[in-house]
């Protein structure tokens, strides 16, 4: 089963993705909520993620992307990011700070078809 963390402040977007990742349990996802920016690397330590889905519409996350692949080097991080945000998600998969990306404006299918493709 593949462990996967959604990182954000969001409680009701993290709370939304973790419960259509459970309602697909033929993928074998584990879902975890890390809403404490401070603590997200952490708790992705603790909890040996094999995956993170990172808000980085969220100013409380900037960096958080640097620090969980420091802290937990096997991770794969998929990032949330709104339209705006788009040098910042190929700045991050150019310094290989992220492996994928996935703006929010786009399905929800499609966000879970990355995931599955982790």
């Amino acid at each position: 089963m593949k462990r996967i963390g959604f990182v954000t402040t969001n409680k009701v977007l993290a709370q939304s993705l973790a419960a259509t990742v459970k309602s697909r349990p033929a993928w074998g996802f584990e879902p975890f909520l890390l809403l404490d920016p401070g603590q997200a690397a952490l708790d992705a330590q603790i909890l040996r993620l094999d995956a993170a889905v990172v808000d980085v519409a969220d100013a409380a996350l900037e960096g958080s992307c640097e620090t969980l692949r420091r802290v937990v080097p096997g991770c794969r991080l998929l990032l949330l990011v709104p339209r705006n945000g788009r040098r910042y998600a190929i700045k991050a998969m150019q310094s290989k700070a992220a492996d994928d990306f996935v703006f929010y404006d786009a399905s929800l299918d499609y966000l879970l078809a990355k995931l599955a493709a982790i």
